[in-house]
């Protein structure tokens, strides 16, 4: 045994420095001989848990501690704090949480002199590094304020107060110890030895300078970076730190008393909630069957137990008596308080998620919103009695109202009491490589491009990436950048990077959180003017081992879809005197439905959009609702490689043998999946039925499949089996059956959760299929931030007859508006940098009366609100159409208006007024508009400002020029000709790297119909196009056509192997033969314009520009004039628009070659 132990140590859950992870500890400290090792974070006890649990598996003592920065009143300084008892824990968590929120300056983590005293019972205190208090003031020669510093630590903590001394080799280190030795021996306070370390072996230093300097934000090379750490600061072996404080041996031996003196024990496994108030002094247990007892009556429309059938009423007592026997009563009311608090709330719940909706009881209290019974939900899945776990509902609430149940929890039980759960972010493989390339100096690209050659995988790492990855492996053979990169990435891969808050979990204590985790606020996202809401420093797994229970409080964006819906059909069904609609009493066999389903209509049908869902649906026609439940849960990827899909759909339609090994058992559970294996419930249930397992025992099989572990997998093989023999079943079968369950349990799903999604995928498609103008104008509204989204919502809102009326500023609101069955009013928020504050000041405006012009608008908003980066957007999107048609008239006078409101707004404040009144504005502006000449710019206005074209189409603005090109619409195309040409928009694009290189496949819009195109490498090279969303392509190819019949439910029957790709631009100057311009003799400021422009485009030394024909235009006739010789002009974009503009579009003729 070596009498020493490091009680300065900084994890990887430093953060900010630190790289040893806990695993790697245990087996160093092993190694060396310890019996016992501390970690002492800055500020956290984020790795405690695991710390703890770790050591204690391992057979080494775990010491409890953390190095904090004390706050003096002059001055502040470093020191290390150790937990030498379960007091000295609750004091460290006290001190820990109150320096991460109360003592939080910036991003600075502070104690005071005020809240150590109050919490220095069971702690043990070392006088800190070079950057303590007492170390700072003897490198500043004040030798008696040092010992004055030491005594009154010493007061304070008595024998438990050490002076830390460290030889590591920092500067100024040998002149700050020997201050301490002095003060050792004058005031009689014993040193202690440290190496002050942040990783485990001396050649990890170079890899920590990294890690440091990524989280700093330095370059290793930059010499402002300071350097604060030295390359000894490792886990030193008891003999490198004997022989290093071989002339202060006591120093080594006291750091061997302190372990000696911390002995903290700390309760896992625990399981404590908050006491529920409960009526008329009633038990937590009796006021729970009171709850259930009356809530199943309601559900099932009885007056007394004993009228439910025997199946309700057995499961009913069963489920109660297992809650009360596991102590669960109080979980179960917590639940029911909150969910049941949101419905009267009007905050929407979901009928249940994850296993949770397999419990009666859970459906009697209105927590969940489906009857298990009605759908073989196992509440063993949920609770199982045979294998003691913690109940997890994960609750669904409308996004919109989530916080406010967390407010009411939060109310209700006491801020101190109620925190989120922290979660921890670390160097994932793609990240880890970017941030070394950073840190290391080298270019952005080369990291960036090492980056992409790793295939994405959440569960990528970087060795796998070497062997999957060819290009990688190549680039790290040649390229000694990169592979200097990729090998400082692999040795920080999987470091703790960064701390977060879970996105729903929530834990509520008995008493206040930092009695079993400290506290935490987000430093990036502090800000001390604001009320914060707490994070545990405890992650979801050790919050859970400390004893909170975690509570889910998700938010789910379907549920506000579905409420704002509703809304607006119950006010339209209210103008018509009939009763609102309850979509908890939906008929879940609705004709509308089902067709809606097998015709792949399902934009906005919950977990139904994705293409390949749509594939199976079609493929599939569900007629009834367990057809929903099955496709939810076997639409993922474990099933879809396995062909369990296709399996499932060729069974349902006949065309393929279903098998039941000639047993009813067996029968009975797979007759509604037709034979297939789709649930973890049926695993159970077969276990039951057909090898007479109890259904705690089957929950253990099924979870024993889920992560295939040979040694269980064949001990629950062989029970199964001999359970089955048991029951009379031959054993062969038995043994077919068990590789059946074996293959496909893995992919199983888990049934509750299905069925509940499943009930709200049917309530979309309902809602759809019924009141579709609400129905897609709350979805609209659901995805204002997202251009794509809105684009896709609003094709399929075409392709179910409905209208997009344009936005109205007299009219649209920030949500999109069901204005009647068959039109939709466009929501101000989908527009471009119209914010919030923006919207909200025009409404308010509005109330008061209709806006009557542009400057009427500007005069009344509130213009440090509503400015010009906002009102550009307005009229660009066709928003302000109603004031004037031309928009670039309306762009042409809004300086000018802003001005005088403005000015008159300055006035007023001033309390001026012109005598003359407010100067009157000419409609016409600073220049004449020449509304012809922007005819075909309008859709640029609209993409600009929206993303997408509502009204306008390029391809319908640029058909003058366009016909001559590529005459032949979309819709019109016809398959097996060799070689077709076709223009329009990208609306979409996907990327795809192959081995051949990039392959693109991109819908093509041009108004009329759809095409998607295939672009290869070379075509791609040779176009070099942007896919800017509204610049004109040019496509030529061959039209095939795949499966017709399925790929028109997509709109995208046709598709296009393009040979050749041009933008207008490019096909203008390519195919142009001749440019004819008509001028007349009364407009000679025109010509002499028009001559000087043809001049400036000439292409003199070539002649591979445009012939240009002059058509001048007289009172007698038409005299034609070729300038063949004198002009060849090239047709850019630019100089295309010019002569547009100076001659106007009528007056300009392009006649084109139609073939290369």
């Amino acid at each position: 045994m070596n009498k020493f132990c490091h009680l300065s140590l900084h994890s990887e859950y430093s953060i900010n420095d630190g790289l040893v992870s806990m695993d790697d500890l245990a087996q160093k400290t092993s190694e060396l001989g310890y019996e016992s090792v501390a970690v002492t974070d800055n500020s956290n006890l984020f790795g405690f848990v695991n710390f703890y649990q770790t050591m204690r598996e391992n057979g080494i003592k775990p010491i409890c501690g953390s190095e904090m920065t004390l706050e003096g009143e002059n001055s502040k300084g470093q020191l290390t704090i150790l937990a030498r008892n379960l007091e000295g824990y609750r004091n460290l968590m006290k001190l820990i949480s109150f320096a991460n929120t109360n003592g939080k300056r910036k991003k600075e983590c502070l104690i005071n002199l005020e809240i150590l005293k109050e919490n220095k019972d069971g702690l043990i205190m070392f006088s800190g590094g070079l950057e303590s208090q007492i170390a700072h003031s003897a490198l500043a020669d004040k030798f008696d304020l040092a010992e004055k510093q030491a005594r009154f630590f010493k007061d304070i903590f008595q024998e438990n107060f050490f002076l830390e001394i460290t030889r590591v080799g920092f500067d100024n280190e040998k002149k700050c110890n020997d201050s301490l030795i002095e003060i050792s021996k004058s005031s009689d306070i014993p040193l202690i030895a440290s190496n002050r370390v942040r990783f485990l072996n001396q050649n990890e230093f170079e890899s920590h300078e990294t890690r440091v300097s990524i989280q700093s934000g330095y370059v290793l090379s930059d010499p402002r970076r300071k350097r604060d750490y030295k390359e000894d600061q490792y886990l030193k072996s008891f003999e490198e730190m004997q022989e290093l404080f071989e002339d202060i041996p006591e120093a080594i031996d006291n750091a061997f008393e302190v372990s000696k003196m911390c002995n903290l024990e700390i309760k896992t496994g625990i399981y404590v909630l908050p006491d529920f108030e409960t009526p008329d002094e009633l038990k937590e247990s009796e006021y729970l069957r009171k709850l259930s007892e009356k809530g199943i009556l309601e559900k099932t429309k009885f007056n007394y137990l004993e009228e439910l059938p025997s199946e309700y009423l057995e499961r009913f007592n069963y489920e109660l008596d297992t809650i009360l026997k596991m102590g669960y009563e109080g979980y179960f009311l917590i639940v029911a308080d909150f969910v049941n608090w949101a419905k009267s709330n009007e905050v929407p719940v979901g009928p249940g998620r994850g296993s949770g909706a397999g419990s009666l009881i859970a459906y009697a209290l209105g927590i969940t919103g489906l009857d298990p019974m009605k759908y073989d939900l196992l509440f063993e899945r949920f609770l199982n009695p045979d294998r003691i776990s913690n109940p997890d509902f994960d609750i669904d609430f409308c996004r919109d109202g989530r916080e406010k149940v967390i407010d009411y929890v939060t109310n209700k039980y006491g801020k101190h009491a109620v925190a989120q759960i922290c979660t921890f972010g670390t160097m994932a493989a793609r990240a880890v490589v970017r941030d070394v390339a950073r840190a290391q100096g080298k270019s952005y690209s080369l990291g960036d491009k090492i980056a992409k050659l790793i295939p994405f995988s959440p569960e990528m790492t970087l060795e796998r990436a070497i062997n999957e990855s060819k290009d990688l492996k190549q680039i790290l053979k040649i390229d000694e950048d990169a592979s200097e990169i990729f090998e400082m990435a692999l040795k920080l891969e999987g470091t703790t990077r960064s701390v977060g808050k879970h996105a729903a979990g929530v834990v509520i204590a008995p008493s206040a959180i930092n009695d079993y985790s400290p506290l935490y606020l987000d430093a990036d996202t502090y800000d001390e003017n604001i009320s914060q809401s707490y994070a545990t420093q405890y992650s979801m797994e050790d919050i859970e081992a400390v004893g909170l229970q975690k509570f889910d409080f998700l938010g789910l964006k379907t549920l506000t879809v579905i409420n704002n819906a509703l809304l607006q059909i119950n006010d339209f069904r209210d103008s018509i005197n009939l009763e609102p609609i309850n979509l908890d009493e939906l008929d879940l066999d609705d004709k509308g439905v089902f067709e809606l389903l097998q015709k792949g209509i399902t934009t906005a049908v919950f977990q139904m959009e994705s293409r390949g869902m749509r594939e199976y649906l079609i493929k599939l026609k569900p007629n009834t609702f367990e057809d929903i439940i099955a496709m939810i849960a076997l639409y993922r990827p474990g099933p879809l490689e396995m062909k369990m899909v296709d399996t499932y759909i060729d069974r349902k339609n006949g065309d393929e043998n279903i098998d039941y090994s000639k047993d009813n058992e067996v029968e009975k559970i797979l007759k509604s999946t037709f034979g297939v294996i789709v649930y973890q419930e049926q695993v159970m249930q077969l276990a039951q039925e057909f090898s007479g397992f109890t259904l705690g025992q089957a929950d253990i099989l099924r979870k024993a499949m889920g992560k295939k572990i040979p040694e269980v997998m064949e001990s629950q093989k062989e029970s199964f089996i001999e359970g089955a023999q048991n029951k009379n079943k031959v054993k062969r079968v038995a043994e077919d059956l068990w590789d059946q369950i074996e293959t496909f349990a893995g992919y199983g799903f888990n049934k509750s959760h299905s069925a509940a999604y499943a009930l709200i995928s049917y309530q979309t498609a309902w809602l759809k299929s019924h009141y579709p103008s609400q129905f897609m104008a709350s979805a609209l509204s659901s995805e204002l931030d997202d251009t794509d989204k809105i684009k896709i919502l609003i094709d399929d809102s075409h392709s179910l007859g409905l209208k997009i009326n344009p936005p109205d500023i007299n009219k649209s609101s920030k949500n999109f508006l069901s204005l009647n069955e068959e039109n939709i009013l466009f929501g101000l928020g989908a527009i471009k940098g119209v914010g919030d504050s923006a919207i909200e000041n025009i409404v308010e405006e509005r109330s008061k009366g209709d806006f009557k012009s542009l400057k009427d608008f500007c005069f009344r908003v509130d213009l440090s609100k509503v400015d010009k980066r906002c009102l550009e957007p307005l009229i660009k999107s066709g928003a302000m159409d109603i004031f004037s048609n031309d928009r670039f008239k309306l762009l042409d006078q809004m300086e000018d208006i802003l001005k005088l409101a403005r000015q008159e707004l300055e006035n007023l404040e001033n309390g001026q007024t012109d005598m003359f009144g407010v100067q009157e504005f000419s409609p016409v502006g600073k220049k004449e508009v020449d509304e012809a000449n922007h005819s075909n710019e309008i859709s640029k206005l609209e993409f600009e400002s929206l993303g997408y074209h509502l009204q306008h189409h390029p391809v319908d603005e640029n058909f003058w020029e366009l016909e001559q090109i590529s005459p032949v619409k979309i819709k019109d195309l016809v398959l097996g000709k060799n070689f077709q040409r076709c223009c329009g928009v990208i609306i979409s694009h996907n990327r795809i790297q192959t081995r051949r290189g990039v392959i693109v496949f991109a819908t093509l819009d041009d108004n009329s119909d759809r095409i998607e195109l295939t672009i290869n490498q070379e075509v791609l090279d040779q176009s070099n196009l942007s896919f800017n969303g509204h610049e004109i392509i040019i496509a030529d190819g061959e039209v095939i056509e795949e499966n017709i019949e399925k790929i028109k439910q997509f709109g995208l029957a046709k598709k296009m192997r393009v040979t050749q790709l041009y933008t207008l631009e490019q096909a203008r100057i390519k195919f142009a033969r001749k440019l004819s311009i008509n001028v007349s003799e009364n407009q000679p400021q025109k010509i002499e314009k028009l001559i000087e422009n043809l001049q400036n485009f000439s292409l003199e030394e070539t002649s591979d520009g445009c012939p240009v024909e002059l058509n001048y235009h007289t009172k007698d006739g038409k005299v034609g004039m070729d300038l063949r010789e004198n002009f060849n002009i090239s047709l850019t974009n630019d100089n295309f628009d010019t002569l547009k503009k100076t001659c106007g579009i009528k007056n300009i003729d392009l006649q084109y070659y139609l073939r290369n």
